[in-house]
């Protein structure tokens, strides 16, 4: 079989297996975190829970969903063959934990304290557990940086870190940690274009998936720096190239203009989105993060009718599983918090 038809096979196989809307809404509806573990094991999560026992919250349960996630994603892979864009996906699993790790290396929280937060089945996945439990066994941020040399991390951790001590912003490790990841993803697909290409000139759900996740990362890094004090130079240092729709031009301008608002403005000829009610700067990142996510999963859902058996399916499934487990974690930590379900299911990336 080739890798075309497995990945592809394979995507529309666990594309059945993705929760529907009504399901993911009964779900936030539920009133303990007892009844929300057991209707979770009425799904394909049942599995990875069945390790959690009671009493449960919602840090243990989003691992577990987390853990499927990687498990998934990494059975993909090992048929992929010639498909390394998917291998490059994974890392996105591998950084999540880096993220959790260093942030929480950076606040000199107790080694203990760490692992309640960080399950590692991802990096025990691919041989690579040793990277986190370096980071979190490190005496300081300093040593645990160091202790990334090497990896194709480090680069952008080392400015993670230079700018974390210049601003106190602890999100700075979040922006640059993506940064190392998408970076990567974006030259292999400006290198193999010909490679992921769909069935016809016109579409293509690998290249409209890159080219989103990426001017997501340019566009919100750009403004969120802005927000947190960089300079126009260090921002621009930031923008991943090739720049997708959002043109290079555009992010530098962005990236020198006189406020957030003012560089929201310069996405609007390559994305329209519904923007209003933010009452400050925050919010208004957080909306456009909104619409990236919400073209995102309209993309990915989109490209199972477009694509057939290609990579651009297998992506597209990748990115609903990463979206149902958000959303399957939020409702955890928000039935965890009593939360009103309907502001719950508002919250929701459905």
């Amino acid at each position: 079989m080739s890798s075309r038809t497995y990945v592809g096979t394979k995507a529309f196989a666990l594309r059945g297996s993705l929760l529907d809307t009504a399901t993911v809404q009964k779900l936030a509806e539920t009133t303990s975190m007892d009844e929300l573990v057991n209707r979770l094991r009425g799904t394909p999560y049942t599995d990875v829970l069945s390790g959690l026992s009671p009493p449960y919250n919602g840090r243990r349960i989003e691992l577990a969903l987390r853990e499927r996630l990687a498990v998934v994603h990494h059975s993909i892979t090992q048929g992929a063959g010639r498909y390394g864009i998917l291998e490059l996906y994974y890392l996105k699993n591998i950084a999540w934990d880096l993220k959790l790790a260093l942030k929480a290396k950076a606040l000199n929280r107790p080694y203990e304290t760490m692992l309640e937060y960080i399950d590692m089945k991802a990096e025990e996945l691919v041989g690579r557990r040793d990277l986190i439990i370096k980071v979190l066994s490190a005496r300081d941020i300093n040593e645990a940086v160091t202790m990334l040399s090497g990896t194709e991390f480090f680069s952008d951790v080392e400015k993670a870190l230079a700018s974390y001590t210049a601003k106190g912003e602890i999100r700075f490790f979040d922006v640059f940690i993506d940064r190392a990841v998408l970076s990567a993803i974006s030259k292999e697909y400006a290198l193999n274009p010909r490679l992921y290409a769909g069935k016809s000139a016109d579409v293509n759900g690998v290249r409209e998936i890159v080219a989103l996740d990426v001017d997501a990362y340019n566009v919100l890094s750009v403004l969120r720096s802005k927000l947190w004090g960089l300079s126009e130079t260090e921002i621009q240092e930031l923008i991943i190239t090739p720049a997708r729709r959002v043109q290079l031009s555009a992010l530098m301008s962005m990236a020198g203009a006189d406020s957030v608002a003012e560089a929201v403005k310069l996405i609007e000829s390559s994305y329209r989105f519904q923007l209003q009610g933010a009452q400050n700067d925050e919010e208004l990142i957080d909306l456009v993060e909104d619409g990236f996510s919400k073209q995102l999963r309209e993309t990915a859902t989109l490209s199972f009718v477009w694509q057939g058996l290609s990579p651009g399916t297998i992506l597209a499934l990748i990115k609903l599983l990463e979206f149902e487990v958000s959303n399957l974690a939020a409702i955890a930590v928000g039935v965890e918090a009593g939360i009103d379900s309907k502001k719950i299911i508002s919250k929701l990336r459905l």
